[in-house]
């Protein structure tokens, strides 16, 4: 008999698993400040990070100007969608940052 905490696993492992394509970084490699979150996992269509970093992001990092419909909690996990401003820059900053190591 599969429990709602099952479930919760499950979509914790689901998680876990996309983050393994993503890349893992700290906050200052998005122009954040350094305080808001431990690590991120960032890719071109999303930032995720452990729950237990939100209050910090959202603070420090600016993202409670995030809409609402671009800000998943789910799990162990809060998903923030590239299609916000705020969240799209922070990418921006990273895949820039990117580019220029790979000219330099």
């Amino acid at each position: 008999m599969n429990t709602m905490y099952d479930f919760l696993d499950g979509i914790n492992e689901s998680i876990r698993f996309r983050t393994e394509e993503m890349e893992y970084v700290k906050p200052d490699e998005l122009g954040l400040d350094r305080r808001s979150a431990h690590r991120v996992w960032v890719s071109d269509e999303c930032i995720i990070i452990n729950a237990s970093d939100d209050r910090n992001l959202q603070y420090y990092g600016g993202f409670e100007y995030v809409d609402k419909e671009y800000r998943v909690a789910i799990g162990d996990y809060v998903i923030y969608l590239a299609d916000d401003d705020r969240v799209s820059g922070c990418i921006e900053q990273f895949t820039d940052a990117l580019e220029q190591d790979e000219l330099n």
